[in-house]
């Protein structure tokens, strides 16, 4: 069965910026002693594979705020906020070169499978 989606005019914030700037970086605080060894960067809009999380962190947050809202807050941060945000600022995660200064994200490389051309 699939689940049944939420109108975005329910959302209470009404961008994943806003999601980010007043509710997510405040669940993850660090002390100014601690934050040169956090890895996060201020511009985390443009790392794409984090905007990509953090825009499925967004919506989850709000389908569980209507459909959960007694438990809301303790399932998002339990199976979803705290998952995501160890991968994304895990010491080898994606921030890792970013504790003292933002290093943009590179895709992985690849080598393209197409057949050569005869």
């Amino acid at each position: 069965m699939a689940e049944e989606k939420i109108d975005p005019k329910d959302f209470h914030y009404k961008s994943v910026f806003e999601f980010v700037d007043k509710f997510l970086v405040t669940m993850y605080p660090t002390t100014d002693n601690r934050m040169k060894n956090v890895a996060w960067s201020p511009t985390w809009w443009s790392h794409p594979e984090v905007v990509a999380r953090i825009d499925g962190l967004w919506k989850r947050y709000e389908y569980l705020r209507v459909k959960e809202p007694d438990t809301a807050l303790e399932t998002f941060l339990r199976l979803h906020g705290d998952y995501h945000m160890r991968q994304i600022m895990k010491d080898d995660g994606v921030f890792a070169d970013c504790k003292r200064e933002d290093v943009p994200s590179r895709p992985l490389p690849v080598t393209s499978a197409a057949k050569p051309a005869s």
